[in-house]
């Protein structure tokens, strides 16, 4: 294991180094080419292909299980999230994280990617959101919501921690998995990357907000969705995802990509549209037969809103209005969401065809 961390833009000291690794956010202007070694699924990365994996934290896993740390005596981060976390924990607690390989990978893929984890999992990321979101907004400095989050980790993967809000949230992901098996959201895979969810008028009279939410990259689990993605990627996270709400005044519709899509994945397929465009983890989004799909349903479509397709993408942003994974939207001129007039077969039949 690494003895020390240290994350970018704390205000404590950063601990000398003769080897560093830096994991998961980008190297600072520090890095040794020479001599330290990166660990990262942000595109560009410098990480080795025999270590590569979809999340960071597996990244460092795979190092873990062909390397002795002894060489490297600082792991590096810049930011505060779930696989960010959890990567420098790989590396300095070595041992304990090893033992709990697959909840802690599963953990880190909730987290980038709104992918599916078990229980253990699920208690991992929420528990570990919970308490970074908190620490956040209380302007607690990196280094020290990093140490915090380490105690939690311990406590999570040990099972021994009891917040209220753990099982709420994890209680509302296991609500949305209920709606999908029992057939009350209506899930109809049309090919092998395509796949389309429909949300029934019944649920949207409830609360067309909690049909209509993008959550924010890494949001803890909530009950204010009827759909959460986590639930949908534990049966087709490799897959294009179209969403269709129902209500009196026609359907509204948003189309998801992949959740990873941002991130250097080379376990996971790679959906057509993504160009890199120069900045850390920044993209140009352009397939021509979505597009063409796209315009046929604009000239198709008779309510006044319009198809609006994402051009530019980040894992913080996509269409306006919407939020990241999704790249098409039905909106109004003021990018809110908007009752289409097309049926969700038709608009699936399109759409599908496009990949």
């Amino acid at each position: 294991m690494i003895a020390n961390y240290y994350i970018l833009g704390s205000k404590t000291r950063r601990p000398a180094s003769n080897r560093t690794i830096f994991t998961d956010g980008a190297p600072d202007a520090t890095f040794r080419s020479d001599m330290d070694l990166e660990l990262s699924h942000w595109i560009p990365n410098r990480t080795p292909g025999v270590y590569k994996a979809d999340t960071s934290t597996e990244i460092c896993m795979n190092f873990l299980s062909r390397n002795d740390t002894n060489d490297w005596d600082l792991a590096v981060n810049n930011h505060v999230d779930v696989d960010g976390v959890l990567a420098v924990f790989t590396l300095v607690h070595s041992k304990q994280a090893l033992e709990h390989r697959n909840t802690i990978v599963q953990a880190a893929e909730m987290g980038d990617f709104s992918g599916w984890g078990d229980l253990k999992a699920q208690r991992l990321y929420q528990g570990l959101t919970l308490l970074m979101d908190d620490l956040k907004a209380s302007g607690t400095d990196t280094q020290q919501v990093y140490e915090a989050c380490f105690e939690r980790a311990f406590s999570l993967l040990e099972g021994a921690e009891d917040d209220p809000r753990i099982m709420k949230g994890i209680e509302a992901l296991q609500s949305s998995v209920a709606r999908i098996d029992a057939g009350h959201i209506i899930r109809h895979e049309i090919h092998s990357r395509f796949v389309h969810y429909h949300i029934p008028a019944a649920l949207a009279e409830k609360s067309l907000t909690k049909a209509l939410k993008v959550p924010a990259f890494n949001e803890a689990l909530q009950d204010d969705m009827w759909l959460h993605p986590q639930a949908r990627n534990r049966l087709d996270q490799e897959k294009v995802q179209l969403i269709s709400v129902e209500t009196p005044d026609g359907w509204y519709y948003d189309l998801w990509y992949p959740g990873y899509m941002w991130a250097d994945t080379p376990h996971s397929w790679r959906a057509p549209g993504f160009v890199f465009n120069g900045s850390t983890n920044g993209y140009l989004y352009g397939y021509a037969p979505l597009e063409e799909a796209v315009q046929t349903l604009r000239q198709d479509e008779p309510a006044n809103g319009g198809w609006t397709l994402a051009k530019e993408l980040s894992p913080f942003s996509s269409v306006k209005g919407r939020n990241f994974p999704v790249v098409l939207s039905f909106l109004s001129e003021d990018y809110e969401p908007m009752a289409s007039q097309l049926a969700p077969d038709r608009v699936a039949m399109i759409l599908s065809r496009a990949f």
